[in-house]
């Protein structure tokens, strides 16, 4: 996931690449490979692989996605105490070679590993969030417009909470060319698409083994909504202070996103069985972490 993230932010020229693995061998072997890729995708910047935390002094944006990786008959949740410390860790060297980036987190359970990140920086809130709910909600419009025959880029969607089993895709706030889905689909209909969606990372890793491709174009265009200022409205994991009922939890809500960050987070109107359900979100992400603390 990391390597095709990496490919696509030179591929779409949105910046240069410091790819760092504990494997040092590995990061030079993929950083060589893209190099040998640059003239065909006409990026003429920098592209280094290496195990040398000191290489992302200065770095604007930083992107985490190491950490165990989830198997088959795994949920999100199962990976919590192992990716813990390896985020603890890594976040240490951020702090000390990146104090001034934006720090994205990859790294299952997102939501978790957001808030063990925040615990261990200190960071403030716009300056840290977690990648998760954007790609459910690229799945969530893939499946729609699969189900109406229509281009992707014509169908706009949400999806907020957990980047988990508990997710919330929001069918009052999808559409087709702002049309609601609603004029198109039954209840039952868009109940199935959310269905999929909910289990749609988990279908893949059955199949392959892992997720790579979606998650790593989410990856470079949220990236590039950090790196050029782009202010895209996105759904992240943010660290709540109040908004939508909640504090003490890092959970997937709509944000501007730019080059401050999360810039502002965005407090849509739920319906009743939208809040319930977020609630529930909520409560999940919350007993991961307090399995940590105890």
């Amino acid at each position: 996931m990391g390597s095709a993230a990496a490919y696509d932010i030179l591929r779409y020229k949105i910046s240069d690449v410091v790819l760092i693995d504990a494997n040092e061998q590995l990061a030079k072997g993929e950083a060589l490979d893209m190099m040998q890729a640059a003239p065909a995708i006409e990026f003429d910047g920098k592209i280094l692989g290496t195990s040398d935390y000191t290489q992302m002094e200065g770095s604007e944006l930083v992107i985490v996605t190491a950490g165990l990786g989830r198997r088959p008959d795994m949920t999100r949740m199962d990976l919590i105490k192992t990716n813990a410390g390896i985020m603890q860790s890594i976040v240490k060297e951020v702090i000390k070679y990146a104090p001034d980036c934006k720090l994205m987190m990859v790294t299952n359970p997102v939501d978790v590993m957001t808030y063990v990140a925040s615990q261990e920086s200190g960071f403030p809130r716009c300056c840290l969030f977690g990648m998760g709910n954007i790609l459910d909600t690229m799945r969530f419009r893939t499946y729609i417009a699969e189900e109406l025959n229509v281009s992707r880029e014509d169908t706009n969607a949400l999806v907020i909470g957990e980047h988990g089993d508990s997710m919330v895709p929001l069918p009052e706030y999808a559409s087709i060319s702002g049309i609601p889905i609603t004029n198109f689909l039954s209840n039952e209909k868009i109940e199935k698409i959310i269905n999929r969606t909910i289990t749609s990372g988990a279908d893949v890793i059955k199949l392959k083994g892992s997720t790579t491709y979606a998650p790593g174009a989410v990856i470079a265009t949220t990236a590039d909504a950090i790196l050029t200022g782009r202010n895209r409205v996105m759904s992240v994991s943010t660290c709540l202070n109040g908004e939508y009922g909640f504090s003490d939890v890092s959970i997937g809500v709509p944000v501007v996103l730019g080059k401050a960050g999360v810039e502002k987070i965005i407090e849509l109107e739920l319906s009743n069985e939208s809040k319930e359900k977020f609630a529930k979100s909520v409560a999940a992400v919350k007993a991961g972490i307090s399995s940590l603390k105890s």
